[in-house]
């Protein structure tokens, strides 16, 4: 037995049967020198239990114990316990009670393995040790000389696991691992899907998977492999601004950002202001022409006079409404929402208008943006771009304002008893603004119809999502939940899913590429579920861990400053 093992905790979170969660209760209160004896049952028990069988209650209970226990369950019969469930809840029994055992690894008397060890013993890996385990291998837990305890497999519980699943350890060891050849052909076609065009890693993943047969998490982790070896160079953590990692431009923009002056620049960096300028120049027209600009077109922009008729048409009607003296307001609104319903609405002209203008601006900046040049563009010209999707940005934020009612009362309709009215006002809210940006005008519908579809369509997710949070993580409302939830378990569990997914994806969508990167690795966002520290996430990116810090500080202010209350339910829940 070597001296060093990983550590690993248990598989099973908690007991998946109540008489033995009770059971094992009991079994640790009793004399610590019947564990090794307890241990042995355990053993004996994942020896003859079957999946698809049901086994009695008194038969495990005397099995463990030595004792016979009554006969009769709650409901006058004998308890009978599924075999698959029974079988999870015996190896967290063995862990629990190994380790109260406080079994000395040194003095053991017979082999015992590590994951890895028993993996490279059988010629499988990690995780195949870790499916096998729900199949019934069963581990106990050890204390080394260094007091931690660690889960290791006695060769007893190896050898029973393996007289049982002989045809499973026999096809795990025939698996064939993937060669170095193998792995750089999987990156060698990854590197040309990315080439093709802008496709996300778990895209390119399954693409891969089904030319190859290899599994799809296998494709993605040979890809992630490959990034975290390449730092800035890989597949998917190349800079967007589409220069190379090692460009002495790319850091001076990085500083750019987080603020520093010219001078400042020009000096740490040995170089003249003018260059300085040239260098920001060139990197902020490459930001330029990555960012995402959300545009309907429409045929009627490429007319010469376009904008002369867009312009002149602002004048021929009435954009909004005359406010109405006896409208009413919704009784219970605090006065900044109540000021909502004494905006006047937008006329069906104003309405086409104001769409109309906020697509054309995005399209001129579209296409002038399209015809820059990087390297040889003047700061005026990226001025002129950008100044186009600041008034688009004002024509979107006129259109909001005039339907923030709706969503409002849209709202009020939806919200139900112990539910908070101002969190589904904000996810509407962005519902709405993603509404703007993908209506067409040109189609003859008014937008009212849209957006109300869109509103309640993301209400209908985020309601049973709202719902699934407080039953997972308040108690006490169970009999309220039961009368006020209209939807099906299954039902419930796919909407939360997709709602959580959507609501993230909409928020993200609004950040550059690297900023979503270090949200989704710093929060275990990721299709593997799993946070990375600032350090893990630097060495990702060839940066150092404060620099990260400050991306990352960056990236939430504007998730905070752009969606308010749902970025606050999102990190606080």
């Amino acid at each position: 037995m070597t001296s060093v093992y990983p550590r690993y905790g248990a598989m099973m979170e908690k007991y998946q049967l109540k008489p033995v969660h009770s059971l094992a209760t009991q079994l640790k209160r009793g004399p610590r020198r019947l564990r090794l004896r307890q241990l042995l049952s355990v053993e004996f028990l994942l020896s003859v239990i079957e999946l698809d069988h049901e086994y009695p209650y008194d038969f495990v209970c005397h099995a463990l114990t030595g004792y016979r226990a009554p006969a009769a369950g709650d409901d006058g019969g004998t308890r009978m316990l599924d075999g698959e469930r029974l079988l999870a809840d015996l190896i967290l029994l063995a862990e629990e009670i190994s380790d109260d055992a406080d079994l000395p690894a040194d003095c053991w008397s017979e082999p015992a393995f590590s994951v890895n060890e028993l993996a490279d013993r059988f010629d499988v890996s990690t995780k195949t040790i870790f499916r096998w385990r729900r199949r019934g291998l069963s581990g106990w837990k050890f204390r080394f000389p260094d007091r931690r305890k660690r889960l290791l497999f006695p060769e007893r519980c190896v050898r029973r696991f393996v007289a049982r699943n002989a045809d499973l350890v026999a096809r795990g060891s025939q698996f064939s691992q993937l060669t170095r050849t193998e792995r750089q052909r999987i990156v060698s076609r990854a590197t040309e899907l990315v080439a093709g065009e802008d496709r996300t890693v778990n895209a390119i993943a399954r693409q891969i998977s089904d030319e190859t047969g290899r599994a799809v998490e296998t494709i993605r982790l040979i890809l992630k492999h490959h990034d975290e070896a390449h730092p800035g160079a890989g597949l998917f953590n190349r800079s967007p601004l589409d220069v190379d990692h090692n460009d002495q431009r790319l850091a001076v923009w990085e500083a750019h950002v987080d603020g520093a002056s010219v001078a400042t620049l020009a000096e740490r960096f040995s170089q003249t202001r003018a260059w300085v300028y040239q260098t920001l120049t060139q990197m902020r027209a490459r930001e330029l022409k990555v960012r995402k600009i959300d545009l309907v077109p429409s045929d009627e922009f490429a007319d010469v006079d376009a904008e002369e008729q867009i312009g002149r048409a602002a004048a021929e009607q009435p954009l909004r409404q005359e406010l109405s003296t006896n409208g009413r307001t919704p009784a219970d609104l605090p006065p900044y929402l109540a000021h909502l319903f004494r905006i006047p609405l937008l006329t069906a002209y104003g309405e086409r208008f104001l769409f109309r203008r906020m697509n054309y601006l995005k399209h001129v900046a579209h296409c002038q943006r399209e015809a820059i040049d990087p390297e040889t563009v003047t700061a005026r010209e990226l001025d002129q771009i950008e100044e186009l999707l600041v008034q688009a940005g004002r024509v979107k934020n006129e259109i909001v304002q005039a339907n923030l009612r709706l969503v409002v009362s849209i709202a009020k309709r939806h919200v139900r008893a112990n539910q908070d009215l101002f969190e589904l006002i904000s996810d509407g809210n962005v519902s709405l603004m993603r509404a703007v940006d993908k209506f067409d005008y040109s189609r003859g519908f008014k937008f009212s119809t849209y957006a109300s579809w869109a509103i309640m369509r993301n209400f209908a997710r985020s309601v049973p999502e709202e719902r699934q949070l407080r039953e997972r993580y308040q108690t006490g409302w169970e009999e309220m939940l039961d009368n006020v939830c209209a939807f099906e378990p299954d039902e419930i569990e796919t909407d939360y899913l997709a709602a959580v997914r959507g609501t993230l994806e909409n928020m993200l969508d609004t950040l550059d590429m690297r900023e979503r990167s270090i949200l989704r690795q710093r929060y275990g966002l990721d299709r593997q579920g799993q946070a990375r520290t600032l350090e893990q996430i630097g060495r990702h990116f060839g940066v150092s861990k404060e620099r990260i810090r400050q991306l990352e500080a960056r990236a939430i202010a504007k998730l905070r400053s752009d969606f308010g209350g749902t970025v606050e339910h999102l990190l606080d829940g």
